[in-house]
């Protein structure tokens, strides 16, 4: 009988919390409505392209300045990203370097062009054929036979003098304007571009920078000093021999300085492509008055910091051409609404209403009937915890299989993973290239810190002196917390010069990131096996080893499994250490000193051309789904196994 009133309290208490809480909560959104009206003044957000970034950030701090109420947020990432960004909704402006896609306009991007910039070639400064390089120039054709056709595959080749030395050629591994724009001067594609893929105009500078035998291609912004207005140290541009007669005229060669080049630009004496305009793109015609007002200070006085910059500003044509569509959508103009108090009152009545139930057992006025409360409150949140971290997995495969549903109603799932053939624009998506490099890279990163991590923490819990330890754990605390960004930076530092953009480079890496999670948790395994098992191995005569070898190991032996487990499911996801130093070369992985790709790079490198290519957006979630299926089957399997070894040591 008092379970049965307890259990009606207890219901009747939830049901007042819950009251209390809806009656806040819509408080919150009678309130908010009221605040809603009020516009904002500081809100408008760019993002996209690397050869925008440097003047667009410019732009944002003078417009800034003469417009204290209204912030602007810039980021880099690629044409591409910035095309998806801006049609998903989520910034106002995407920085485009190059011209927008139909599809893209069928989405609602609308395009204003805001400068002009080009895409030149450059070579490493240091280069022993430098003079004969410079003389002889580039023309579409050579470039084809670097980058497509990968006909020069020695110098010699290019110049005709017999020399042997390798031509280390690199691309762009993200989609981006401009790789699309030097790619389109000798009429292929991004994804026709052969060579070492590296993240980012930055990346491209860096590695030619480091290899005297590289050529790669940089927008001007990337390939210029900014403010000696010279090409970067150890970097030249090579110049274009405009009338293919295999010798640069005096007339021909303008890349000493960037104003040189940006003469030629409006003379269009460099060619289009690789000369280009840019844009900024909204997914429609702008409404917001804080994004408008943006946009026509970039068109009119902004376009003063162009020249200064190293870009070239736009004509009255272009002008003209924004003007009107602005001036088209003209009366619809309003503030945007300020959402954030939205999530705000959300976020609050979520905390009230957890507040108000954990307190719940102060309306009973008797212990038993407090502690049943408690008992069966935790219970229920044991229970809703476990359902939503169900039902979170269940969404994301189910969300992942609808959107990769297209691409698996025109190709058979053995076609997909079994084919090697990578070109979206043809509607060609073999993914077993970045499945095996996915795989390749994870087995030899563990193949190589298991052994390392279980001796070096061996060592640490029996072995080591006290004062060793304290050194070497809180070290091991600050490798483990180190952002991954990091080590691929190290990796591109310190190991590409010795390896390049290579299998081994990648593992090594990713070897380092994640030996000291080992070492960690095989550490914590071994102290929590009991000192008398320890002892008594070594009352009946057994030596160190031997106790540590046949007690204390094979003791924690499931927990060592399951730390391997665990740090395989870190390193077949890992991303950006990666895509930095992997080269992102669409082949299966046949020497440690070749490129490769991985599942999660393609993602983190080709999420951006969704919104212009059939089928990517369905290609892009069917990479992800591969990579939570192969996690999901491998933790699975590992539970077996781990059942396994519980059971013959129980």
């Amino acid at each position: 009988m008092y379970f049965k009133n307890s259990r009606h309290r207890i219901i009747t208490a939830l049901s007042a919390i819950v009251l209390i809480t809806l009656m806040t909560v819509s408080c919150g959104k009678s309130s908010r409505k009221v605040q809603e009206e009020t516009p904002i003044k500081g809100s408008i957000s760019v993002s996209g392209a690397f050869a925008l970034y440097p003047l667009a950030v410019q732009w944002g701090n003078e417009f800034q300045e003469a417009n204290p109420g209204i912030r602007v947020d810039i980021s880099a990432g690629g044409a591409g990203k910035g095309m998806t960004d801006v049609i998903n909704g989520m910034v106002d402006f995407a920085m485009m370097s190059r011209d927008i896609y139909d599809e893209e306009r069928e989405l609602g991007a609308v395009d204003f062009i805001v400068g002009r910039d080009a895409v030149v070639a450059d070579i490493n400064a240091a280069n022993p054929l430098l003079d004969e390089i410079l003389s002889r120039g580039i023309t579409a054709e050579d470039a084809t036979k670097f980058w497509v056709t990968g006909e020069y595959k020695t110098w010699g080749d290019f110049l005709g003098n017999g020399d042997t030395h390798p031509v280390h050629v690199y691309t762009r591994s993200d989609a981006c304007g401009a790789a699309q724009t030097w790619a389109a001067w000798f009429g292929a594609t991004q994804e026709d571009l052969g060579g070492t893929a590296v993240y980012g105009d930055p990346g491209i500078a860096k590695a030619v920078q480091d290899d005297i035998w590289g050529i790669g291609f940089n927008n001007m912004a990337y390939a210029y000093d900014a403010s000696t207005h010279k090409p970067l140290e150890r970097l030249v541009i090579p110049p274009v021999d405009l009338n293919g007669d295999g010798t640069v005229s005096p007339d021909e060669y303008f890349y000493d300085f960037k104003e040189d080049l940006i003469e030629a630009i409006k003379k269009d004496l460099y060619p289009i492509p690789p000369c280009r305009n840019l844009y900024l793109v909204s997914k429609g015609i702008p409404r917001d008055s804080a994004a408008i007002a943006f946009l026509k200070y970039i068109i009119t006085e902004g376009q003063s910091l162009n020249e200064p910059a190293g870009y070239v500003s736009i004509g009255e044509e272009a002008f003209n051409r924004s003007e009107g569509i602005l001036r088209s959508g003209r009366g619809n103009h309003k503030p945007k609404r300020n959402t954030t108090e939205r999530i705000v009152t959300l976020f609050i009545g979520i905390i009230l209403f957890f507040l108000l139930v954990s307190s719940g057992s102060l309306l009973f006025k008797t212990r038993t009937g407090k502690r049943v409360y408690r008992q069966r409150l935790s219970e229920v949140t044991m229970f809703i915890l476990i359902v939503v971290s169900l039902l979170f997995l269940v969404a994301m495969m189910v969300g992942l299989l609808v959107k990769a549903m297209p691409i698996l109603q025109q190709n058979s799932l053995w076609s997909l993973i079994s084919s090697s053939e990578w070109k979206p624009s043809q509607g060609k998506f073999g993914f077993k290239p970045f499945i095996m490099g996915s795989v390749a890279v994870t087995a030899m990163a563990i193949l190589i810190s298991t052994p390392i991590a279980l001796l070096t923490a061996v060592y640490l819990s029996e072995y080591a002196p006290k004062v060793v330890c304290k050194v070497v754990y809180p070290a091991l605390d600050i490798l483990a917390s180190i952002p991954s960004v990091i080590y691929g930076v190290w990796g591109v530092l310190f190991l590409i010069p010795i390896w390049g953009y290579s299998l081994i480079t990648a593992s090594v890496v990713l070897f380092v990131m994640v030996l000291p999670i080992m070492v960690s948790l095989f550490v914590e395994l071994f102290k929590v096996v009991s000192k008398d098992l320890r002892e008594a191995a070594l009352s009946l005569g057994a030596t160190p080893w031997q106790t540590t070898r046949k007690v204390v190991i094979r003791k924690a032996m499931p927990g060592l499994f399951a730390t391997v487990v665990l740090a395989i499911s870190k390193a077949i996801g890992e991303t950006i250490a990666v895509m930095m130093v992997c080269g992102a070369i669409t082949a299966v992985p046949s020497s440690l000193f070749e490129g490769f790709n991985t599942l999660p790079a393609l993602i983190g490198n080709n999420y951006g051309e969704m919104a212009s290519i059939p089928l990517y957006e369905s290609a892009i979630m069917f990479a992800a789904l591969i990579l939570l299926v192969m996690v999901i089957l491998f933790n699975i399997i590992s539970r077996v196994v781990l059942y396994r070894i519980e059971k013959r040591n129980k």
